[in-house]
Order: structure tokens, then sequence, then C-alpha cells
């Protein structure tokens, strides 16, 4: 795996989308002030389309869509055009017509855009209109790190003790219960969430993953 560009080690469309709703699911229990959490997802996005983001606060984000045409994420480093020149062009330049939509979306903020990948449905593997080391796609590191990567993220950003179990579990997709969210979160209850399940997509108890 060493010598693998980035996003060679990035998984199938499936498991992006099962990793970024843990994610999202795990962000709304440990911070139910949305204003303040990093990850999120809207299961019900636009027709057929489902929606996941980051945002740091400081500037960096993502956006990323999943679509019948496959899955396309651009992001913005803040940090890197303060040391390079980006040409926004030549980063989107090789993005297939089937994510034209995404790449007009006024949400998504295109005009800032350092990277931009794409996996196109019933293909195997991802594609990049500019080629970058891996320093660059850091804000993606979720994608190959997963539960792991986020419990050690999660216990520097909410400085909280997390156990790694239960991150596990989300990032497995098991439905929350009263049981795993005290866990996690003891000054929830789950009619609290609910909304976020909902809006997410997250497995409920009554519904099979």
């Amino acid at each position: 795996m060493g010598n693998l560009n980035f996003i060679d080690k990035l998984p199938h469309i499936s498991e992006c989308k099962q990793i970024l709703k843990a994610a999202a699911m795990l962000d709304a229990i440990l911070m139910p002030e949305w204003e303040y959490r990093y990850y999120s997802y809207n299961s019900q996005w636009d027709t057929n389309e489902q929606m996941a983001s980051m945002r740091d606060g400081q500037g960096d984000h993502y956006f990323a869509t999943f679509s019948p045409n496959g899955l396309i994420i651009k992001g913005f480093d803040k940090e890197y055009t303060l040391q390079h020149k980006v040409d926004r062009s030549e980063v989107v330049k090789s993005v297939p017509e089937a994510f034209n939509t995404f790449m007009v979306e006024p949400a998504f903020v295109m005009d800032q855009t350092t990277f931009c990948i794409w996996s196109v449905a019933d293909q195997e593997g991802w594609s990049a209109g500019t080629e970058l080391g891996d320093h660059e796609y850091e804000l993606l590191e979720i994608l190959v790190g997963g539960a792991k990567y986020y419990h050690a993220w999660a216990q520097d950003y909410y400085e909280i003790a997390l156990d790694i179990k239960l991150v596990e579990q989300v990032f497995d997709m098991k439905p929350i219960d009263e049981v795993l969210l005290q866990q996690l979160n003891d000054e929830l209850k789950l009619s609290d969430i609910e909304g976020e399940i909902a809006e997410i997509g997250y497995p409920d108890k009554d519904m099979k993953v």
C-alpha cells in the first residue's frame, strides 16, 4: 500500500457512503449543536442524490455527492492555497459530463477548489483532474482510516474520552438504541436525534442494514 497514490487507496463507493454516514451520525451525537460539527450527511439532498460534507470552521471543506452516476468529491484546503498557485480549471478539467450538475451547484463553492476526484458507477477505481500528493488529500483521510481515524480525531477535537468499540459499532451501521446512545452521550435521548437519523439515512432499529 505504501507505494500507492492516495486516491488508489480509497474504498469502493458503497464503503465511502457508509463511512461518511457513520461520521455524520457520530458528530450528531457527540455535538448536538449543528454549527460546531465537522461532518454532515443528507440522504435526501436531491432526487436520487445524497450529499456528504465536511467543514472545519477555518475555511477547509469538502462536498461529495452520491448519485446513480457515481461519487464525486471536491475539496478546499486553505493552507495548500497559501503555498501553491491553484489553477481551478486544471483541477476540474477531466470531470465527466455525468457530474455536470455537481459542478454548477452554488452550495459547493466551486471557485474554492484544490482537489476534485470521482469514481464512476460500475467502473473500478478513482480519477482526479490533477494528480496531487497524499498530503493534499488530508481532508479525506477518514475514507482510508475509517473508525480508527475518526476515533482519534474526535477525542482530540471534542476533548473527550471515547470507546473505540462504540465508534466501530456506528461505522458498522449498528442501529442506534438508547443503550448505545447513552454510552456515547448520556445527555441525549433517542427522540433528540430521530431527525438526524432520518436525514442521514442511518439504519434505525426497524430498518434492515
